[in-house]
């Protein structure tokens, strides 16, 4: 079932509200840089680039009076306002965002447009052409594992809630079509002072060159373009760009398996790192 989202709202082509007609994903263009030399036969492929996705969705609306008709006309108009991004979810598990290029275009005919059904077509483009995963995945370096077991049952010398995973090393999967960028949470349960997460792999690293206090995560938003990096101590966020170490790499999750280790100057176990990333998709 093909839904769009947004901050605040939710429309689903279920057939009874918002009937789909069709969907045309549309697909990717791709500009290759060349070089040539002189004499030379043909010419060097340099580097190949991918253009934005233009998408159009066409289908009709189900409506019981006037008034209804009216809301739910309204309530497309906002969900496809130009001059903000939206969601499109072909399905459960994936998702393309995209920005109208005009607003909600209406069929003229009073047949096909009336207070009974109006027949609609939205046309967007998505800057970021690549479907991506609905739902982020994750993964954690040195996290606490429930020691909780149904039935439960608590020996006389009694036990521990849950024990922490010693392990400084997690690998990730990368199943997707293209290396993508990653939301790093560097979270402290007590005063940690320059942690450092690598790609064992490949060697490149991320460090903040910062003390952190118990209570406080720092989110590093590696992805192309959106590059920042933020402290939270309760309400109070700060931008801490200046603490990343000034070799470090924007660390990006490639194609296939890669593995991170985790460490710090001090107290390392006292820190839990948490990786948010989205697989990224040529089609579906």
């Amino acid at each position: 079932m093909l839904t769009l989202k947004n901050d605040t709202r939710q429309i689903a082509f279920d057939g009874i509200d918002y009937v789909l007609t069709s969907a045309d994903f549309g697909s990717i263009d791709a500009t290759h840089t060349t070089a040539k030399g002189a004499g030379q036969t043909g010419e060097r492929l340099m580097n190949t680039s991918f253009d934005t996705r233009n998408i159009e969705i066409v289908g009709f609306i189900r409506a019981k009076s006037v008034a209804d008709m009216m809301a739910k006309k309204a309530e497309l108009y906002q969900m496809c306002d130009p001059r903000k991004s939206f969601r499109v979810l072909p399905d459960d598990s994936l998702a393309l965002t995209c920005n109208t290029t005009a607003t909600v275009k209406f069929s003229s005919s009073k047949l096909l447009n009336n207070d009974s059904v109006a027949q609609f077509v939205i046309d967007a483009e998505c800057f970021d052409p690549l479907f991506a995963d609905a739902v982020a995945r994750y993964r954690k370096i040195a996290e606490w594992a429930s020691n909780f077991i149904w039935p439960l049952s608590i020996p006389s010398t009694g036990f521990t809630f849950a024990d922490r995973n010693d392990s400084l090393i997690t690998t990730l999967t990368n199943s997707g079509d293209v290396e993508t960028g990653m939301l790093i949470h560097f979270t402290a349960s007590a005063t940690v002072v320059n942690p450092v997460l690598t790609n064992i792999d490949t060697g490149e690293f991320i460090r903040i060159n910062r003390t952190f206090v118990a209570g406080e995560t720092v989110v590093i938003n590696t992805n192309y373009g959106q590059e920042s990096t933020y402290s939270y101590i309760g309400d109070s966020i700060q931008n801490v760009i200046n603490s990343v170490d000034l070799d470090s790499t924007f660390l990006q999750a490639p194609v296939g398996v890669s593995n991170l280790h985790f460490k710090a100057d001090t107290n390392t176990t006292s820190m839990t790192v948490t990786i948010y990333f989205y697989q990224k998709y040529l089609g579906v």
